[in-house]
């Protein structure tokens, strides 16, 4: 199958649920989403914490099977990968890089096989380092995990209006490496996706509560779908099975991850 996208960049909205999203002003992710495929009823896994959920998100399987946490780091010799370390050995020399308010991403999640540009600052500063990097070098794929929505949802209650008006800055920040991106002149050959680990109810989150488990996720680029809205049946781990296709990396069989359904236009 030809690949479609020469690039890729991922945003993480960290404890964004769904609905908050599709409630809050967000112009610019409205926008993003409109040009490709998205679900404000997207599910993630159990428990709806970080560590399960972002690392599901990058080594495509559930965390029964990745077990990472806080005393557990990722390990390397498991039949999962995560999604940088298969670009990693298909590019050894491409330029990938990790942008993480929440170190643990960059500290256990990502294999440090991986060989990543990693930083780690708050949002403001990390959005700043980020569109700086897509000015200044040539990157294959790009993560970034921006952190304060999920704090927001702890100090002041997931769903409350310090919550949304949380999001709606980070809309901004969306919005400023979206530009970044277009200003590279990338934004034609690139898959940009757009995901949140988990939401949140009251002032917490980790249970079955479907406000916990409910995400925002969508994509645009070339090969992808334009203008539909998907179901409920993409999970968070289905990232994983997404950018691996839309740069035309091997899947590994032990993945749980796939496409989901719509994801792709009718002529690929």
């Amino acid at each position: 199958m030809q690949k479609p996208c020469s690039r890729a960049f991922v945003i993480g909205l960290d404890g964004a649920g769904g609905g908050a999203v599709r409630e809050a002003q967000t112009p610019y992710i409205d926008r993003l989403l409109e040009e490709g495929v998205w679900t404000y009823t997207a599910q993630t896994v159990y428990p709806s914490s970080s560590y399960p959920a972002w690392g599901s998100l990058f080594h495509g399987v559930g965390p029964e099977l990745h077990q990472i946490d806080e005393a557990h780091p990722c390990a390397e010799d498991v039949p999962w990968p995560s999604f940088f370390k298969l670009a990693r050995q298909a590019w050894p020399d491409a330029e990938l890089a990790s942008f993480s308010c929440w170190e643990p991403i960059n500290g256990k999640i990502l294999e440090p096989s991986c060989g990543c540009h990693l930083v780690s600052l708050p949002d403001p500063e990390l959005v700043a380092a980020v569109t700086g990097y897509i000015q200044t070098h040539d990157p294959k794929l790009i993560f970034v995990q921006l952190d304060h929505i999920d704090a927001a949802g702890h100090k002041h209650g997931y769903g409350s209006q310090a919550y949304l008006e949380q999001i709606a800055v980070h809309d901004s920040y969306v919005g400023a490496i979206v530009d970044a991106i277009r200003r590279a002149g990338w934004t034609e050959e690139s898959l940009i996706l757009l995901a949140s680990d988990h939401g949140g109810h009251e002032r917490s989150h980790g249970t079955r509560d479907a406000r916990d488990m409910t995400i925002v996720w969508g994509c645009r680029g070339p090969g992808i779908a334009r203008g539909i809205e998907l179901g409920g049946d993409v999970n968070v781990m289905d990232t994983a099975a997404v950018v691996a296709e839309a740069l035309g990396l091997p899947r590994p069989q032990a993945w749980g991850a796939q496409v989901p359904a719509g994801v792709w236009t009718a002529l690929r």
